[in-house]
């Protein structure tokens, strides 16, 4: 029976008693992710290491030094598929385990359709988050400085040169991950913790796993705070298809800045190494306007999350 049946807002604890999966069910699904992972990782560096090697089966120091200065240019082709599929299958075990249980996958992955409207200010709060996530960024790195030859190698294994690149890394950065990242924490995980915790720390915890899955601690801040924005998102209009938008909005522009300006940075971005005051204030005012249009679009429509007086939006009333 749907929880959401009788048109009014169950309690957290009412909710958390009818949602249909467990604390355990979920603790499954993230070690097999896991697995997954740790299985790629094994994978691609087994590749990579066998690329190391010469003729003679001696390791090739030359190519090592390439590597660890950040060129990646030689990097095989199936080291770079390799990490595109192990991105692509991130999702399996949550999907798997949905369909074993007779569940619905768009509902409890959140893969609800939204107004085309609510995509284009999902676009506009993409360009908000990613600028200020930037000036942040440049913030964090006068206390924690970024060490110079990991931003170079994340420069350089952005960039792409071949067409082979553009087939595997290009899609993984800009629509594989944003997809299934968002399908699966903003979706799977960020659902079953807003049932169980309520709304307010079912995103932020999915927020802080999503920051700690990047496995990048300079860039915490602006993960957690382009995370927390997506979880909003997602629980407001009960879909992840406005988040991803905003995590390939994201992804996006890091990958022109990589390939387009490279190491330098534009002058018309920056002031005194730091985002330009100007488009500092147009992008708080992108993401304010942005967000407050979405949430007012998202309640007009009758959209996910429970409105101002309660209500609670037709997405929700979808069967489980």
């Amino acid at each position: 029976m749907d929880p959401f049946s009788n048109g009014q807002p169950p309690s957290i604890s009412k909710k958390a008693d009818e949602y249909p999966i467990s604390g355990k069910d979920v603790l499954v699904v993230v070690i097999s992710t896991l697995l997954i992972l740790f299985v790629g990782f094994v994978i691609i560096g087994s590749i990579a290491a066998v690329g190391l090697m010469d003729e003679s089966g001696e390791v090739d120091m030359d190519q090592v030094q390439e590597w660890s200065n950040g060129n990646f240019d030689s990097l095989p082709t199936s080291v770079k598929a390799a990490a595109m599929v192990t991105q692509l299958i991130l999702i399996v075990p949550a999907w798997v385990f949905i369909r074993r249980r007779k569940l619905k996958v768009s509902t409890f992955l959140r893969i609800n359709p939204v107004p085309v409207q609510l995509l284009s200010y999902s676009l506009l709060i993409g360009l908000g988050v990613a600028v200020i996530g930037d000036e942040i960024s440049r913030l964090v790195d006068l206390v924690f400085p970024f060490p110079a030859e990991m931003a170079y190698g994340i420069q350089r294994m952005m960039q792409m040169d071949t067409m082979v690149d553009f087939l595997t890394m290009g899609l993984t950065v800009v629509l594989i991950a944003p997809i299934v990242e968002e399908m699966l924490f903003r979706g799977f995980f960020q659902r079953y913790f807003e049932a169980k915790r309520g709304v307010t720390s079912g995103v932020m915890v999915t927020s802080a796993l999503f920051a700690m899955y990047h496995f990048n601690i300079y860039w915490l801040i602006p993960i957690l705070l382009m995370a927390t924005v997506m979880g909003a998102m997602a629980w407001r209009a009960e879909s992840v298809m406005p988040s991803i938008i905003v995590h390939m909005t994201n992804n996006s522009l890091g990958l022109i800045a990589a390939n387009v300006y490279g190491e330098t940075e534009p002058e018309w971005f920056t002031l005194g190494g730091h985002v330009h005051p100007l488009i500092l204030l147009s992008a708080a005012v992108a993401l304010v306007y942005g967000l407050r249009k979405f949430f007012q679009l998202s309640d007009a429509k009758g959209l996910g999350g429970h409105g101002p007086g309660g209500s609670v939006g037709k997405n929700l009333n979808s069967e489980a």
